[in-house]
């Protein structure tokens, strides 16, 4: 049994609409090329449909890689990278498709023969399984159901076969998170104020097993890396809810959930540290990065100094982090300078940030939901 607790709602609009009214071209300002083999930094572009590709190295420095922004879908609001590295595959909301594309060691970005998917209707949440052999795609406008596809080594797809799961109620824009083993399935209800638990088969199918009241236009769910929590960000009332994720996939909340995030935020992905004792997403109205550490119950607590302001002019519509440098990365959703930027934060041991360096330009417009990921090329 399952159960769903339904919550008042009220009218409110949410940044993922806001790419209807972006427009405008792009700059193309040269950047060094990536180094063969570095990591990335892959950005979708929702008004300019396209991708930009920076290189990452291990100082956490960034680099625009040559051709950089590559064609894509329209409307692209969710961008997902396989865990070797080497496969994107982005979901489109107007164009109503799933693109996969190669990732090459110098950043090249180059569409998958038979990697693109006609949805029917628009593409929302697009997610690899964690062993990169299962895609599961979310589309829908009103309602949202979740599809499953196998893939291929040289990145094609094929559906499972499994039966689509429908995300009950009223859902929209609902965006997923996988545990790190692979085994459960959490969707969120941006107009249903509920997160969804799914059991994974091995076929791709999908049980729902749970359901918990979360807050109103919850989004972009975030999974701790030890597999132990969950957290979706409630864009309407400014928190976050977060969840304990039990053996068999059922949800408990955390004692103090929801936790506040700030005067007036519209929060926006939660993002962890690789040791998951620290957690950082963008607050896009309040604009700036609020950072928190993870007590072992799961709770949250805000980092000294938080939140960190994003420079003037910009709202910030996805934070990256990156352990391995020690760094935090910010991607404009919108701002002043037409195209998206990527500012960088440096991390201090207790979890503050202060900027490091200059930001370096996407050539994108409007970046929003979960549309950015770094990149880790095996060898």
């Amino acid at each position: 049994m399952f159960r769903t607790t339904r919550r008042s709602r009220r009218a409110a609009a949410g940044l993922a609409a806001a790419f209807l009214l972006a427009s405008a071209g792009w700059l193309n300002t040269p950047v060094s090329a990536a180094d063969p083999g570095a990591r990335f930094l892959v950005i979708g572009g929702a008004g300019s449909s396209n991708i930009s590709v920076l290189g990452l190295d291990g100082a956490g420095a960034l680099s625009r890689v040559a051709g950089s922004p590559f064609p894509a879908g329209t409307g692209g609001l969710s961008l997902s990278v396989t865990s070797d590295g080497r496969k994107v595959y982005a979901a489109n909301t107007v164009s109503g498709t799933v693109e996969g594309y190669a990732l090459s060691g110098n950043g090249t970005l180059s569409p998958v023969p038979g990697a693109h998917l006609d949805l029917g209707g628009p593409g929302v949440g697009v997610l690899p399984s964690p062993d990169g052999r299962t895609l599961f795609v979310t589309t829908g406008a009103v309602t949202n159901e979740i599809r499953s596809y196998r893939i291929a080594a040289s990145g094609a797809l094929e559906p499972t076969g499994a039966a689509p799961a429908r995300i009950p109620g009223v859902s929209g824009l609902s965006m997923p998170a996988v545990t790190p083993d692979g085994r459960f399935l959490f969707a969120v209800g941006w107009l249903e104020a509920t997160v969804f638990s799914f059991a994974v088969g091995p076929d791709g199918a999908l049980t729902l097993v749970d359901s918990a009241a979360a807050g109103l236009m919850s989004t972009i769910p975030g999974v701790t890396p030890d597999g132990r929590f969950l957290y979706t960000s409630n864009e309407a009332e400014g928190d976050i809810s977060a969840f304990a994720i039990g053996a068999d996939g059922h949800l408990n909340p955390v004692p103090g959930s929801p936790f506040r995030t700030g005067l007036m935020p519209l929060p926006h992905g939660a993002m962890f540290t690789s040791d998951g004792q620290r957690m950082y997403l963008a607050e896009s109205m309040a604009a700036g990065i609020a950072g928190f550490s993870v007590a072992g119950d799961g709770s949250l607590t805000p980092l000294p100094g938080s939140p960190y302001p994003a420079p003037t002019g910009t709202m910030p519509g996805r934070v990256l982090v990156d352990s391995v440098s020690q760094r935090v990365f910010l991607v404009d959703a919108l701002t002043v300078a037409g195209t998206s930027r990527v500012h960088t934060y440096a991390m201090a041991a207790d979890g503050r940030l202060t900027s490091a360096g200059e930001p370096v330009d996407t050539g994108l417009i409007f970046s929003d939901g979960p549309s950015a990921a770094i990149a880790t090329q095996s060898r």
